[in-house]
């Protein structure tokens, strides 16, 4: 009988190549030196995958479909035109990967990315991870099961846990401590259907991922607690941390207090009765937020009985710990075999003397808020990590990890992130040419052309931070400079991207119907002219500054026509419709009062977040139906009222303005009108008129 990593495997490859799944070996081999190893090899006329645990041999088998086949995995569609019969692999593969860890997910990314997927969507992930070589999945999912099992223990009534419990898409900044749902708009009351299905949920996706030999990354319990707990333990040291971004404070119990020991013990024994465990808890003392006692003594203290509350539970525990938050006091405490650091951005290394000795993951968080745009330094990500791993000063460098805030994005940037875990320098030359080649199943000079413009702008040095922002998702304004977190001034010459897309529209007659291609040629169309609005903006502010109302009305007709073009680009796609959200989010209604709640939740969080909070637009998104009904609809009030002072011979009131609209964003958010969930339009068509309008100016 074949070990239950080898079976998941060989599930994976029926669900991925269903006709060619028999023309595959498995086999099982030791690690090397402790960590992941994978095999490919020609033996006779088959084909054999061998490899140290099932993310190892996946590994293989993705290794084997992209450098041997030509095949292409993504989030966005696949080309896997595999040969028949199987090439020949000529010399045997050995390919040990350097690190211990292969970690992925960010907290985020559950709200931004994943709050309503479905097995079949996870499934699919797993899938995905298991074929980069994540070893080390971060899994939240059905949390609140937990704690709606440890409020019952304590005495805690069902109605007041839900009304504790965050709305869906804001659920993972409960987790890490920065918000609860009771006596805010948080998007809940969460309904007790929500709670049942998404632990039924959890639970599938831990069988999945542990088959692959996964050690999925638990909960663990770091203080925040009801307000409630007060009473059921009145001499507790349970009081409110300083308020998160504008929420109301979150109540915390003291990890010194001997009542966190006792409330932690039942949150792992729940826990554990619910999901099983794999020895693995993220917590973060204080994330993004400040203790009430700054001194290192207490520090320590807090972190030895945090981390003694979880070894008590667990013997074996491993507390995996952001870096966004960390405390040296804190980290410290920690004994090195019961620690491990997420070292977010990759650099924080260099100033805490390598996390003080502690075994680290390297990882990189590259999409805040999931906002739309192409971006990411694919030379910078290629050197960086093999320098780091060759720097004597790097310590116990075990892992690598994507820790983005939300997946979905720049399909390119992540395929070579996850490859570096199998890599200890960095990619040739060509290596964007054959990711082109590989993604539409041909090799095709315009195509290469074309990636070749979008590695040197997009995809080039300057955008460190985050894509280039469009003013049309920017709060409007006389003065604009980012719409959330980055910069609406590109790095990048626009001229220079029409070339790219141009280059693509070029290769339409020869991979026009491949899900890959339609995918990306929509996204560079989208870059080109989201990057136009702010010259567009520009000529609007002028007009008002000119105080010359029909030059307003011009500049006007030119930004609205381009909002709409652009929602009718994008309306070609599943994958950019605010549509297929929001029908994502209605699907795990029972009742139409939780359809309300879910349509609520999928549309605040990307447009006003919550309204209390001090980030608008941070998830902002270039989705059809978003940009016709949202972002078009914001920004003719912001006209009306600029027209309306120059009618008046009035000075435009900024302040007013600002306070109208973020009253009209919520009003938008609880208003559920339909939005179309299916694609509608010819991709390629479109893309060809737009070009014509506006690639050569």
């Amino acid at each position: 009988m074949a070990p239950a990593h080898e079976t998941a495997v060989a599930g994976l490859i029926r669900r991925l190549l269903p006709d060619a799944a028999d023309r595959f070996v498995l086999e099982t081999i030791s690690a090397d030196g402790g960590r992941d190893v994978f095999e490919i090899e020609t033996v006779g006329t088959e084909t054999v995958l061998r490899g140290s645990s099932g993310s190892a041999i996946a590994g293989a088998f993705h290794w084997f479909l992209k450098y041997h086949c030509g095949c292409h995995v993504s989030w966005f569609g696949d080309q896997l035109a595999l040969p028949n019969p199987l090439p020949r692999v000529p010399d045997k593969v050995r390919i040990p990967s350097p690190f211990r860890y292969r970690y992925c997910f960010n907290y985020c990314a559950f709200g931004y990315s994943m709050p309503w997927w479905d097995w079949a969507r996870w499934e699919r992930e797993i899938d995905f991870m298991a074929l980069n070589g994540v070893n080390m999945p971060l899994a939240i999912t059905g949390q609140e099961a937990v704690w709606q099992n440890v409020c019952r223990r304590l005495g805690v009534p069902d109605d007041e846990t839900r009304e504790f419990l965050a709305g869906p898409v804001f659920l993972p900044w409960q987790w890490m401590g920065n918000l609860h749902g009771t006596g805010c708009d948080a998007g809940g009351p969460l309904p007790q259907t929500w709670i049942d299905s998404h632990c039924d949920l959890q639970r599938k996706i831990l069988e999945r991922e542990r088959s692959f030999g996964m050690t999925p990354i638990l909960q663990g319990f770091f203080g925040h607690v009801p307000a409630t707990f007060k009473q059921i333990f009145p001499n507790a040291d349970i009081a409110q941390l300083r308020s998160w971004c504008g929420m109301a404070p979150t109540w915390f119990l003291d990890p010194v207090d001997p009542a966190f020991a006792e409330v932690g013990s039942v949150f792992y024994e729940e826990q554990e009765k619910l999901y099983g465990t794999d020895h693995l808890y993220a917590m973060d003392l204080f994330h993004e937020g400040a203790p009430r006692n700054g001194d290192e003594e207490y520090l320590a203290r807090a972190g030895e009985a945090a981390h003694g509350t979880m070894a008590a539970a667990d013997p074996q525990a491993v507390w995996v710990m952001m870096s966004w938050s960390m405390r040296s006091a804190i980290v410290k405490a920690v004994p090195r075999e019961h620690l491990v650091m997420l070292d977010l951005g990759g650099g924080m290394w260099r100033g805490t003397e390598a996390f003080h000795g502690h075994p680290w993951v390297w990882c990189v968080i590259h999409n805040f808020g999931g906002m739309s745009g192409m971006f990411g330094e694919l030379r910078a990500l290629g050197r960086q990590l093999p320098a780091t791993l060759h720097d004597p000063g790097k310590g116990d460098l075990a892992g690598i990890g994507c820790a983005a805030e939300a997946i979905e994005n720049n399909p390119i940037y992540y395929e070579l992130l996850f490859e570096m875990a199998w890599r200890t320098h960095p990619p040739k030359d060509r290596w964007v040419k054959e990711y082109a080649a590989r993604r539409y199943g041909r090799q095709l000079e315009a195509a290469e052309d074309a990636w070749q413009i979008l590695e040197e702008t997009v995809y080039s040095g300057s955008g460190a931070t985050g894509p280039a922002e469009s003013v049309i998702c920017a709060r409007p304004a006389l003065r604009i400079e980012k719409a959330c977190n980055g910069t609406v001034f590109p790095w990048f010459r626009i001229a220079r991207l029409a070339e790219a897309w141009k280059g693509l529209l070029d290769c339409a007659d020869d991979i026009g119907g491949r899900a890959t291609y339609q995918y990306d040629l929509v996204d560079v169309g989208r870059e080109v002219l989201s990057n136009r609005s702010r010259f567009l903006h520009d000529a609007i502010v002028a007009a008002y500054r000119a105080k010359d109302r029909p030059a307003l009305r011009t500049a006007w007709d030119r930004m609205r026509s381009l909002i709409l073009d652009l929602d009718e680009l994008l309306g070609t796609s599943e994958l950019f419709l605010l549509g297929r959200w929001i029908a994502d989010a209605r699907r795990w209604a029972t009742n139409d009062r939780e359809a309300a709640l879910y349509d609520y939740n999928a549309r605040v969080q990307v447009t006003r977040w919550l309204p209390d909070v001090s980030f608008h637009d941070y998830a902002n998104k270039q989705w059809s139906g978003l940009l016709r009904s949202f972002y078009l609809a914001r920004w003719q009030k912001f006209i009306d009222r600029l027209d309306e002072a120059m009618a008046q011979c009035k000075p435009f009131d900024e302040a007013a303005f600002e306070s109208e609209i973020a009253d009209w964003e919520l009003a938008w958010a609880r208003k559920p009108e339909p939005m179309p969930a299916e694609p509608a339009g010819d991709a390629i068509a479109i893309s060809r008129r737009l070009f014509a309008r506006y690639g050569s100016t």
